[in-house]
């Protein structure tokens, strides 16, 4: 009897051990988050931690419940007048808990109905808490991976090999570039490291 007892006390704890120890694979660590409400769910008039830009009345900037890759909101850009010199964004600045010394990388689904230069995705270091004057890091997708074109939500991503030391602030942006028209949508928007 005892010898039983002890078998199944021995197997369960070998169980629970097989359990604890599939859960601790460096592969299924999710990463750290930077941005808060990244699916852009909560708000009232705006989306909670975000922030827009628009060059001119040109653009219409909003908090859109017409489209969405999960829940039922997301960040819409849209414009018919191409123009060269002005565009707009949506953005977000984090000035705490930086990973000094890591790369992070921004991540969004994106969904485009875009004819032009597009739409970029940016991560910028300052050595100042706002965004302000000429940025100490600056990585886009504008350069490499030009954002343009009709498509259904698909992932996009840019990475900053190593936040610096100075660094006091990351803000990410999510451009839409000027000589473009049409419409694009972000979703679950991630700033990782």
């Amino acid at each position: 009897m005892k010898s039983q007892k002890f078998n199944s006390l021995l197997f369960t704890l070998l169980a629970l051990g097989a359990i604890l120890l599939s859960g601790c694979s460096d592969d299924e660590v999710p990463p750290n988050q930077l941005i808060t409400n990244s699916n852009v769910e909560t708000g009232s008039a705006s989306p909670n931690g975000w922030w827009f830009f628009t060059g001119q009345d040109k653009y219409d900037v909003t908090w859109s419940d017409q489209e969405s890759f999960s829940g039922s909101r997301s960040l819409t850009i849209f414009t018919q007048t191409a123009d060269s010199t002005n565009f707009a964004f949506w953005a977000q600045t984090i000035s705490t808990n930086l990973p000094t010394g890591k790369g992070v990388t921004l991540s969004a689904k994106v969904k485009s109905n875009l004819v032009g230069e597009g739409i970029s995705i940016v991560i910028r270091g300052d050595d100042t808490v706002q965004p302000a004057g000429r940025a100490e890091q600056f990585v886009t997708t504008q350069e490499n991976s030009p954002i343009s074109g009709v498509f259904d939500w698909t992932d996009y991503s840019v990475k900053l090999g190593t936040v610096e030391a100075s660094t006091q602030s990351l803000t990410i942006y999510l451009v839409f570039l000027g000589n473009t028209t049409g419409e694009v949508y972000f979703d679950d928007i991630s700033l990782t490291y």
